[in-house]
């Protein structure tokens, strides 16, 4: 028996097919280029909600406290929209920056179920996965949050046995000009999602700034890779100054914001 397509005019109508249908829904609402989900509204199951035209999971609202970005909000009217909170940045358009960003924030991400919807730990869904019958409506970032510099910096390598993408991801929380009060670093390899260098992290938090911290820092990258093949070594030679140059893109981003 076919599915039963209805298009929600707003979240409210949505969240009621949700209750009446419970795990028999599916959502209809494309694909998240901020969170690199989609939903299509194929599989096999008695509901499709339609909800591409509900304005929640598409726009972004900011109240005193908060920021809501639309869970399916195209990325370009993301990155031009007054009310992102200073400390997101220039938003970038790669669904992997984004996370990074959001993550290292502590964003918190808004989900519809049967019948209402939940907030929850970005980190902890987008680690796992949410049921079908759940879809993210939006991510929440706090206004307040403290500034922080982002650095992200990646490359693509075809050389036979060598060929890969790279992608470094770097943050940086000042305590004054010169001190790093907390740094969270993270790599991904072939579109593979940020997988963090806590061992790049750890050498620059709490440290201040000096002439060489941060080429110390970017050496400890090699050490994620192990093994002795010639991609790994590749690999290890590269993430070096990957991070050295996203470490100072985050750095500068901090000086220039800095009042003269």
């Amino acid at each position: 028996m076919p599915a039963k397509l209805v298009r929600a005019r707003d979240l409210r109508e949505a969240l009621s097919y949700a209750f009446v249908h419970r795990t028999g829904v599916r959502w209809r609402a494309g694909t998240s280029a901020m969170l690199d989900l989609a939903y299509d509204g194929t599989a096999d199951a008695p509901m499709i909600v339609d909800v591409r035209h509900v304005p929640d999971f598409h726009t972004v609202r900011a109240d005193r406290s908060v920021t809501s970005i639309g869970a399916f909000a195209h990325p370009e009217t993301i990155a031009r929209d007054p009310a992102l909170p200073p400390a997101l940045g220039t938003m970038p358009l790669g669904p992997h920056e984004a996370r990074f960003r959001l993550n290292t924030l502590g964003a918190s991400i808004v989900v519809a179920g049967p019948g209402a919807t939940r907030s929850t730990d970005l980190a902890s869904v987008l680690a796992t996965e949410l049921p079908p019958h759940e879809i993210p409506v939006a991510v929440t970032v706090r206004r307040d949050a403290p500034p922080v510099w982002f650095g992200d910096r990646r490359i693509k390598r075809r050389d036979g046995r060598a060929t890969f993408e790279l992608r470094v991801h770097v943050a940086l929380a000042l305590g004054g000009a010169h001190r790093i009060e907390r740094a969270t670093v993270a790599h991904g390899i072939d579109g593979g999602p940020p997988v963090p260098l806590p061992d790049v992290a750890a050498e620059l938090s709490g440290n201040m700034i000096a002439k060489t911290t941060f080429a110390h820092a970017a050496r400890r990258a090699a050490d994620a890779f192990r093994g002795d093949d010639e991609r790994t070594n590749v690999l290890r030679r590269t993430i070096i100054p990957l991070v050295l140059s996203a470490l100072h893109d985050a750095y500068a981003a901090s000086r220039a914001a800095r009042p003269r």
